[in-house]
């Protein structure tokens, strides 16, 4: 009777165990299930919703120019071989997406029978239907199409598998002229990279790695002001660097019109980023949308033969509110770099300073993309509305009104040379 009750014990001990570990177990299951379900900071599950047309362009209406950076054909031997990118900057564009859902959805974000006009009140002025299917079409409004300020226009696109999107556009009027208040320019002496396409020789074949182990990077210091009577305004500002002068009818190409070394975009002008140095006057910083800046890639062909190309890269701009200027006066100081290893152009005349006027729905636009950037990691955050003027979608779609400030720079001396 005795060692029935102690088997009977330890048979008990044993289920007990058992039955411990087991809890364990699922503990363990049911703490993994919840952390798996758990989304992290970047990814959020959403509802089933219906797709919608997204459109983002601030359409610069006092802008001529189409920026062809890396396709120009007057650059020695033709076309930038290794340019496979859009080089093809103009602030004259209208960018168009889908809103659909990867988890919904079959992925296809092709633009079916796609449409869009802008009108004034009277009648159309700019028309463009296709029905070849298209991925995030995009369009460029002509140069030659002619808006006024304080005037309301109207944007109209759509295309068949969702909603037609609207937006209503007020023109702003000019921004105030700015003006130069000071100028310092100078060079910074750089190490070259070792390797790829970044090797200069002396110009005989082959090349002499070792010939230039650093190379100049020149810089401007610009200083500018501008008054603003109005208080509901709003500005962003844009740096365009414009090469020395050529003559593309000269087709031998005097030596002259190379005094340094060239590449893709030696002759175009491109619209570069800036680093503010000082300014009384608070705004904030973002990626442009649909904007771009080109710069220099080295590209390996094979093994020891290389190749200079360009890339895109993320173009920034400054945005301010009108009413924050203190005094009605604003200052601004700006950090320009260039050279001829990363920079297109790699040699400057001049920068063109750039004040662009935006309506107030697209100031506000940026500035609540700003704000859901800066808070989206704090927990305790309000929620950020994205604000637009697009109906039936999402987006922004503005014209704005641009002036630009003309600095000289007259840069002289090749790559390595150290004077300006």
């Amino acid at each position: 009777m005795q060692v029935y009750f102690l088997n009977l014990l330890k048979q008990t001990k044993l289920r007990m165990s058992v039955i411990k570990r087991g809890s364990h177990i699922w503990l363990i299951v049911f703490v993994a299930l919840i952390i798996l379900q758990c989304e992290g900071r970047e990814r959020f599950y959403r509802p089933d919703l219906p797709e919608q047309l997204c459109a983002i362009g601030l359409i610069d209406i006092d802008d001529t120019l189409s920026y062809n950076i890396c396709n120009n054909p007057f650059w020695p031997g033709g076309a930038c071989s290794t340019c496979w990118v859009d080089s093809l900057v103009s602030t004259k564009k209208i960018f168009f997406e889908k809103s659909y859902q990867t988890e919904y959805s079959d992925g296809s974000d092709l633009f079916r029978e796609f449409k869009f006009k802008i009108s004034d009140e009277g009648k159309d002025l700019f028309v463009y239907n296709t029905d070849q299917p298209v991925i995030n079409p995009f369009i460029e409004i002509p140069a030659d199409l002619k808006f006024e300020s304080g005037q309301k226009y109207f944007v109209h696109a759509g295309e068949r598998d969702v909603q037609d999107i609207s937006a209503e556009c007020t023109v702003p009027d000019m921004p105030p002229e700015p003006c130069l208040v000071s100028l310092r320019t100078g060079i910074n002496t750089l190490d070259l990279p070792r390797e790829g396409c970044y090797f200069y020789g002396d110009g005989t074949l082959p090349y002499e790695p070792e010939k230039y182990t650093t190379y100049t990077q020149r810089f401007a210091e610009i200083e500018f002001s501008f008054s603003n009577i109005n208080p509901d305004s709003y500005y962003v500002f844009f740096l365009i660097g414009s090469p020395p002068e050529y003559t593309p009818l000269d087709i031998e190409y005097p030596p002259e019109y190379f005094p340094w070394d060239d590449g893709p975009g030696h002759f175009a002008s491109n619209i570069l980023n800036y680093q503010i140095l000082e300014t009384n006057t608070d705004g904030f910083i973002y990626p442009f949308k649909g904007g771009q800046t080109i710069q220099h890639f080295c590209l390996e062909y094979f093994s020891h033969s290389y190749g200079v190309g360009c890339m895109t890269d993320t173009l920034y701009s400054y945005f301010i509110d009108g009413s924050k200027i203190p005094g009605g006066t604003c200052t601004m100081k700006i950090l320009a770099q260039w050279d001829n290893v990363k920079y297109i152009p790699s040699f400057v005349k001049y920068f063109q300073v750039r004040i662009m006027s935006l309506p107030k729905e697209a100031y506000l636009f940026y500035k609540s993309l700003y704000t859901y950037k800066m808070e989206r990691d704090d927990p305790f955050g309000e929620l950020i509305n994205i604000n637009g003027n697009v109906v039936g979608g999402n987006g922004i779609i503005a014209l704005c009104r641009s002036r630009d400030l003309i600095v000289n720079i007259n840069q002289t001396g090749k790559m390595y040379d150290p004077f300006f």
